[in-house]
Order: C-alpha cells, then sequence, then structure tokens
C-alpha cells in the first residue's frame, strides 16, 4: 500500500522559496484628535454648568408647607436646603465635586458622540 506522500502526483517536484510581499507602511491619521476633542468638550461643558446654568440649577422653587412628608415639623424640601460640610467648596458660587462629575460626564459624552460622528463619515456605508 502506498503512502499519499509517496504517489508521483501529490509530490512536490522542486521547491520554490515563497516570495515575501513588498511591506508597506500604512498610516492612518484621525481628522481630528481625540484628547483634544475631548478635553475642550469637557473644559466647555464645566465652563458652561459654572458660569451659565449654575443659577438655573441652584433655583429656590416657591413651595407650599404642605408639600412632602413631615417627621420633626420640617418638610422634606427643608431638609434639602440643609447645607452638607462634606460638598462644602470655597468656590463663591457653590460648584462642587457632585457638579464637576456631572458637567465632566457630559462634556465627555458629548466629546466621545462628536468623535463617532466624525469616524462615519470616512466609512463606506452601502
Amino acid at each position: 500500500m502506498q503512502t499519499l506522500a509517496s504517489r508521483p502526483s501529490l509530490r512536490a517536484s522542486a521547491r520554490v522559496a515563497p516570495r515575501r510581499a513588498p511591506r508597506v507602511a500604512v498610516v492612518t491619521k484621525a481628522a481630528l484628535d481625540p484628547q483634544i476633542v475631548i478635553s475642550g468638550s469637557t473644559a466647555a461643558f464645566l465652563a458652561i454648568g459654572r458660569f451659565v446654568f449654575l443659577g438655573y440649577q441652584r433655583r429656590e422653587a416657591n413651595f407650599d408647607s404642605t408639600v412632602g412628608p413631615k417627621t420633626t415639623g420640617a418638610t422634606y424640601f427643608d431638609d434639602l436646603q440643609k447645607n452638607s460640610t462634606i460638598f462644602a467648596t470655597n468656590d463663591p458660587a457653590g460648584f462642587n465635586i457632585i457638579d464637576v462629575a456631572g458637567w465632566g460626564a457630559l462634556g465627555h459624552a458629548v466629546g466621545f458622540a462628536v468623535l463617532a460622528i466624525n469616524s462615519l463619515q470616512g466609512a463606506n456605508l452601502s
């Protein structure tokens, strides 16, 4: 019985060294620098949150005294108005760490959305 390698039709008659393909350096360049986009959008949203919308966030509503549960004579809204020493800052307007985290997260989300939309422009979506 003959093995497959010894059959004449399956044997290689001459060995040829494989040719190497020429190296092509592919350089990709993003249209927008991601660090600049994320940093810029985060800085813009922090500035907007601090100088534009902080007064809107901190507005005092005129609630009726009957709103909220009464446990100690004070309404729930009165308890929310107490200042917390944990989040106290030296910012004159009262921009605290919670505001920085919230507006910073919005800035990051918008920055990533800008980068995602920008990357779709170069893609072939047919």
